[in-house]
């Protein structure tokens, strides 16, 4: 636990348990909670919150009380110190005083104000930095600002990460503490860690506002959990290429990819054999290996314990990265852009992706080369967990046996394009294209030949069978074996075009 620092930095403090008790009993009685605001605000998600224009809405809500929160709570606004302590009743106000969810205005002691914004994310109530001066004084974040849990990257984050599984669970770069909040749903012990004691402190405060058992450090990455190993370790890490004032909620080195690499690189002495990592990260492709690929180096000599699956969302231009710095109000000019631009050129980066690392440790061998994967908006861990388990079967003896005899079926989301083109004056098929789109996106473009070959694995005849009988009716190409049709199997279930049962 960080220590519980009360300096004049830190907005809230750390109270009793039955204060938080009481504060968390009031927001479940007045229904402070992410679907009765997206519902009475009008949002997909909670991400929508911090852009609403609440001058064009229309709070059509008959509890006061909730009324109360989304104008001291989630618009930072001043209210009546009688008013609050009616609404509230005097002992929630008296533990919303000594928590330091609410204090007087610093210009009108009659009104009371929260010097920080509350929210409900993923079914839990978070604290973190306003991101303006509750008093309406001028305002600078802090270097170690607390990050919101609601912006849309890391409710991104908390979709993919895993289950906890009953095991134990560490997550880095933990700002407020949300992801660990996640996982202390499922997990036997859930851990966050973070390299500034602002954060750790917040995530300290929201643990208990949560009623949530979770261990939360203040220090460098796996610095304060030495010599102590889990069974999922996540992270969303700063990625931002440095540019001159550091920022340790964005910044990430000088290609961005600093603390992800050394993620990476400590998985070896702190991830358990069946453990699973998941980052969600921006990093670089280079002149010569892939991100995924260059994460696997960073395993170092036991590289081979682990299986590697990088789902891609984004692919960003060096250019576009250095653009999106310039216009996120960085104020950097033509020469640091010039010398931001030479520093990557140096570092041999290609491009930018973005991204969820996935990495399993395994206790026997890992032969296969790091997947990448298109991963698609609606993706979610249990796709990650899919594509392992189909991975870990393909090394298993006898698998090419049991790919022949096996039942593919088309999956449920294939669809199949064909193009037509004029040759010779008649209209023919020039192009078929096979394409899937959900957790994962994939396409492919076979020869002709092969689609009615595949729509004839409908999940009651083997590869096997498949193939032999179209020998048999002379519709395959000279010297198309068995085997590369299987092959060509195996490469469709991996990417989501069939499905089949399979041991697990």
């Amino acid at each position: 636990m960080p220590a519980l620092a009360t300096s004049a930095d830190l907005p809230l403090r750390i109270g009793q348990p039955q204060e938080f008790a009481r504060v968390r009993e009031f927001f479940q009685q007045v229904a402070f909670d992410d679907v009765s605001l997206c519902r009475t605000l009008g949002m997909g998600d909670m991400s929508e919150l911090g852009r609403l224009r609440w001058d064009e809405i229309r709070l059509d809500i008959n509890s006061e009380p909730l009324r109360w929160c989304l104008r001291v709570f989630v618009r930072g606004l001043q209210a009546a110190e009688q008013e609050s302590r009616t609404v509230c009743g005097e002992e929630t106000f008296a533990a919303f005083l000594s928590l330091g969810l609410l204090r007087p205005a610093k210009k009108d002691a009659q009104v009371v104000l929260c010097p920080v914004w509350v929210y409900p994310a993923d079914g839990f109530i978070v604290a973190s930095d306003r991101r303006d001066d509750p008093d309406g004084e001028p305002y600078t974040p802090p270097a170690d600002v607390v990050f919101p849990a609601i912006y849309a990257g890391t409710l991104r984050f908390l979709r993919l990460l895993p289950e906890g599984r009953e095991g134990e669970t560490l997550d880095l770069c933990g700002g407020s503490g949300i992801g660990a909040l996640r996982s202390s749903r499922t997990a036997r012990a859930a851990a966050t860690a973070d390299v500034t004691e602002r954060s750790a402190f917040f995530a300290e405060f929201n643990a208990r506002l949560n009623g949530a058992a979770i261990r939360c450090f203040c220090g460098d990455l796996y610095g304060p959990v030495q010599g102590q190993q889990f069974d999922v370790i996540s992270a969303h890490p700063p990625f931002v290429p440095a540019t001159g004032q550091n920022m340790v909620y964005r910044d990430g080195g000088d290609t961005g990819e600093e603390v992800t690499r050394r993620i990476v690189e400590g998985l070896p002495a702190h991830l358990r054999s069946g453990g699973t990592c998941v980052v969600l990260c921006v990093a670089c492709d280079t002149e010569v290996k892939t991100f995924e690929q260059r994460a696997r180096d960073w395993l170092g000599e036991v590289r081979d314990e682990f299986d590697i699956v990088f789902g891609l969302e984004k692919i960003l231009s060096v250019e576009e990265v250095i653009e999106s710095i310039r216009k996120r109000g960085q104020q950097i000019g033509e020469a640091e852009a010039r010398q931001l631009f030479e520093r990557l050129r140096c570092h041999a980066t290609r491009q930018f992706v973005y991204g969820a690392l996935a990495i399993r440790r395994y206790s026997e061998p890992v032969v296969q080369e790091p997947l990448r994967v298109h991963l698609t908006p609606a993706g979610r861990w249990a796709d990650f967990e899919c594509l392992f388990a189909w991975r870990r079967h393909c090394r298993q003896p006898g698998f090419s046996q049991w790919l022949a005899k096996s039942r593919p079926r088309l999956a449920h989301h294939l669809e199949l394009t064909v193009r037509h083109a004029v040759r010779d004056g008649q209209l023919v098929p020039v192009e078929c294209v096979f394409s899937i789109e959900d957790g994962f996106q994939a396409a492919l473009r076979p020869d002709g030949w092969v689609v009615p070959l595949v729509a004839r694995l409908e999940g009651t005849k083997s590869v096997q069978e498949v193939f032999e009988a179209a020998r048999a009716a002379d519709e395959l190409p000279q010297g198309f074996t068995l085997d590369a049709f299987a092959d060509l199997a195996g490469r469709m279930l991996e990417r989501g075009f069939l499905e089949v049962a399979f041991p697990r």
